[in-house]
């Protein structure tokens, strides 16, 4: 479906319901507040695309270009979005909850006030991102690039963080109770707030890090986490 048609649908308040747009070129396109549940973008060109507030429940977005687009407020809760590229997006209060993310390319991505509860985002490249705000609990963030990204006031409760790469980043007041995060790497980050109860930090890097505790500095070493001052 050719761009035009498509913003006519949408400006009409047209159901688009599980409509198919796999490889469709839509660069630029006005599809705000437009209904595309369960709809198939795989490897559609959406760089620029405003989806602000669009309904985009269980949408197929896997290997979509996403760079620059709008995102704000949107429903993306269970979309497929792996390998997707999203760099520079404002996702700003979207909602990811249950959302499939895998090894998907969000460098730079404004994601503040973001839910992505339950998310998996396995392997991800999301340096120089920020997740302030945002809901991150039982998310999965397995040898995820994260460098250099803000995660200020993040609830990241039970989620699965081995080997993830945080380095640089900011975790000022960050929730990471009962969180599983072996051999993660904490270097040069600012943790200062962070609460870290239950938490696995075996094999866990902390060099360099700014606001531990004498208390959570213990229990680092107690549990065979790598801390140097």
């Amino acid at each position: 479906m050719k761009k035009d048609l498509l913003e006519k649908k949408v400006k009409a308040k047209e159901d688009l319901e599980g409509i198919d747009l796999e490889k469709a070129k839509l660069k630029g396109a006005d599809l705000r507040k437009a209904n595309f549940k369960k709809a198939n973008f795989e490897r559609a060109d959406l760089r620029n695309t405003d989806l602000r507030g669009a309904d985009l429940e269980e949408a197929n977005l896997e290997r979509a270009n996403l760079i620059q687009a709008e995102l704000k407020s949107a429903q993306l809760k269970k979309a497929n979005l792996t390998e997707a590229l999203m760099d520079k997006s404002d996702c700003r209060d979207a909602n990811f909850e249950q959302s499939i993310l895998e090894e998907a390319e969000m460098n730079r991505t404004d994601f503040q006030g973001a839910k992505l509860e339950r998310s998996d985002m396995t392997k991800v490249k999301a340096t120089d991102c920020n997740f302030r705000d945002c809901d991150l609990d039982y998310v999965i963030l397995e040898r995820a690039d994260l460098k250099g990204s803000s995660f200020r006031a993040a609830q990241i409760r039970s989620a699965k963080l081995e080997r993830a790469d945080f380095r640089e980043t900011n975790l000022r007041d960050a929730d990471l109770r009962k969180s599983e995060m072996s051999r993660a790497n904490f270097s040069d980050s600012d943790m200062s707030g962070v609460d870290l109860r239950g938490a696995d930090v075996s094999f866990a890097v902390f060099k360099s890090v700014e606001g531990l505790t004498e208390e959570q500095i213990d229990f680092i070493k107690e549990q065979q986490g790598i801390y140097e001052a």
